[in-house]
């Protein structure tokens, strides 16, 4: 809507070695109108977390575009390979979560949260829930582990 604050969110990983403090990968957001094109730069700030960094930024849409074009520009402006995950576009005010299921066994396997953070859920072969972990700036934690087994029954002779 015209005159409205929208946040746009994604992460990013550029195929560097070593790796740097931050990374060059970036994403340009076109807002095109009669009256003009405006362009948003956003650009990876904070931690490198777990190979990733998260960008994040605000923009304003004067009036309803005609069009709007994303450009997600690779490292060393194309001369190498970044990787963009986890890409989103919600209103300033709005709240936004994200689930990621697995194709196959339908599970749940992440949990993207409001800042675009991710609930990390891990299973075993049968189908349990054995792991649960959490992405914060300084990096992911285990939060919850559960371990069980079949016990056995010990009979003395």
């Amino acid at each position: 809507m015209p005159g409205e604050k929208y946040v746009l969110s994604a992460w990013v990983k550029d195929e560097t070695s070593p790796q740097p403090i931050t990374y060059t990968g970036k994403i340009l957001f076109s807002d095109i109108s009669a009256s003009g094109t405006t362009v948003y730069e956003f650009l990876p700030t904070g931690p490198i977390i777990d190979g990733w960094q998260r960008i994040v930024g605000e923009f304003k849409l004067q009036q309803l575009p005609e069009s709007i074009q994303i450009q997600l520009i690779s490292a060393n402006g194309g001369n190498g390979i970044s990787y963009f995950d986890d890409f989103r576009i919600f209103p300033y005010n709005g709240n936004l979560k994200s689930f990621v299921y697995d194709p196959v066994t339908q599970r749940l396997m992440a949990e993207l949260d409001e800042n675009n953070y991710a609930t990390l859920y891990e299973y075993d072969k049968e189908g349990g829930l054995i792991r649960v972990k959490k992405e914060t700036e300084r990096g992911i934690y285990t939060i919850q582990e559960t371990r069980s087994g079949n016990s056995k029954l010990y009979a003395p002779q």
